[in-house]
């Protein structure tokens, strides 16, 4: 039997009004929402500082192992490792997971919902003479499926797009935990392998501040010098022990922030080059147009969230739009349980509907509040690229600051490093005393010791540079879940 619950002679009648509006609203463009456009960002056509010894290269920035440069095996053994085991990596994949499946979630929303029911109704009877209550009769079992359908098609789409630039996000931003955990991956590395160099030279800084105090010491029990110079070399060799220490320290700390980036414990880490050893110049690739910050990560999420925050004005604008509502159970019904699937009373029957609001002053509130988001996200976005432009052009300005500041202490310690040799052959010729030796040599370590900081800076900037260039985040890029551990893995979640 059929059962039509909607009057036909309403259909052309609501049919006709939701075409009006539908008209009106899409003329109008205000209820369907504003379509995307790009924000003009006022981006400048190139850098205001330069850096001469910087090089074009010849692969895409974010695809770039820039870190392979330095030629340092060990380096890029790092870097694979915590790229692939790295826990702030792996949640921001789970946040990825998250995003797809809520954007999948909402495509399924195209597909009708379908449900099952069965169920009993028992009809009141004559009253009891005696009790006064209702006497049993015989009911109904009934058991079918029920597909229920309700969209808003212009909500679903500008939904759907809200979904898909999240997902975009969402990727941009595992990216840019991907890019900074290679900028502290390599930067931790150089700042050890700068601790183990100025540890060995503080050392020889310590062993030739002690012969000095030896030999003054010695002096000062003959009368030829005070004690109040005498205390004086007790503090500089004070001071120079002190740092040891500190310096030992930080090697321990800087392995052990290795070992947390790669998902390690803490430990050691295995030898390298010598620190002076690494290549500084020619790292950079220069003379890039200003358009590449385009593929930095925080760029691309600021604008994928410009595209949501104006998806969203959709979202709250698609209320005005026509819902369609269609119901149409399908089953079986009969008296007595055992011939629930033998009878032959099978029923079926639509439903359908349209509707939408005819007063709802609150989706007003709701939709400027959504403009406010997008106004705030757009100017958030200019933001994020007007600081990536100021950031790169600090980073080349310091890189080719540094990179003079570096070549300055490295020809004062090589002609400091020139005399002490001159001077140790003429004290080993008797022609000058021993502690006038040590003195130019605790000068040489000290002067190793600024070109070593100096040669940290450098590299620094190096790595400064490339974050802030977008550069290697989609090295060996993938987003594959890793177990979870006692044999547990992700799809067992499911």
């Amino acid at each position: 039997m059929n059962h039509l619950n909607f009057p036909r002679q309403a259909i052309p009648l609501i049919f006709r009004f939701s075409i009006l509006v539908l008209v009106l609203n899409l003329a109008g463009c205000a209820f369907w929402g504003p379509d995307y456009e790009k924000p003009n960002d006022q981006a400048a056509e190139g850098w205001h500082s330069k850096d001469d010894l910087s090089l074009m290269g010849a692969v895409k920035l974010p695809e770039m192992a820039w870190w392979e440069k330095f030629q340092d095996p060990l380096l890029s053994q790092l870097v694979d490792k915590a790229l692939a085991q790295n826990n702030n990596i792996q949640s921001a994949i789970g946040t990825v997971y998250k995003a797809k499946a809520i954007l999948l979630q909402i495509e399924m929303r195209w597909a009708p919902q379908l449900d099952a029911g069965i169920g009993f109704m028992s009809p009141g009877g004559p009253p009891s003479p005696t009790t006064g209550a209702s006497i049993p009769t015989p009911g109904s079992y009934t058991m079918g499926l029920i597909p229920n359908y309700a969209v808003n098609i212009m909500e679903q789409l500008r939904t759907q797009e809200a979904a898909e630039a999240n997902v975009e996000a969402t990727v941009a931003a595992k990216n840019a935990v991907r890019l900074v955990v290679i900028s502290q991956v390599v930067g931790s590395y150089f700042g050890l392998r700068e601790e183990q160099y100025r540890l060995q030279r503080q050392k020889m800084l310590v062993e030739s501040l002690e012969g000095i105090l030896a030999a003054f010491s010695d002096a000062h029990r003959e009368g030829y010098i005070s004690e109040f110079v005498l205390q004086e070399y007790r503090l500089n060799l004070a001071r120079a022990k002190a740092e040891i220490p500190v310096i030992e320290y930080n090697i321990v700390r800087l392995g052990n922030a290795i070992h947390v980036l790669l998902n390690e414990n803490p430990g050691g880490i295995p030898d390298g080059p010598n620190f002076m050893d690494f290549k500084s110049t020619g790292i950079i690739s220069g003379n890039l147009p200003s358009q590449v910050l385009k593929n930095r990560p925080d760029v691309i999420q600021a604008e994928a969230v410009v595209k949501q925050s104006n998806a969203q004005i959709g979202v709250a604008t698609s209320i005005f739009f026509p819902t369609i509502n269609l119901t149409t159970p399908i089953g079986y019904t009969s008296t007595s349980l055992t011939n629930l699937f033998k009878g032959n009373q099978s029923y079926w029957q639509y439903q359908g509907g349209i509707t939408m609001p005819v007063l709802n002053l609150g989706a007003f509130g709701a939709i400027k509040a959504a403009k406010g988001q997008y106004y705030a996200d757009f100017f958030n976005y200019v933001e994020t690229v007007k600081n990536a432009f100021a950031s790169v052009d600090s980073d080349l300005a310091s890189h080719d600051k540094y990179t003079k500041s570096f070549d300055e202490m490295v020809s004062f310690y090589t002609s400091t490093n020139s005399r002490y040799e001159y001077e140790s052959l003429r004290f080993r010729e008797g022609l000058v005393a021993k502690p006038d030796v040590l003195t130019l040599n605790v000068k040489m370590n000290e002067a190793a010791i600024s070109m070593a900081e100096r040669k940290l800076d450098q590299l620094m900037s190096i790595v400064r540079l490339y974050q802030d260039l977008g550069g290697g985040y989609m090295y060996k890029n993938n987003e594959d879940a890793k177990d979870l551990g006692n044999g547990r893995r992700f799809n067992d979640l499911f």
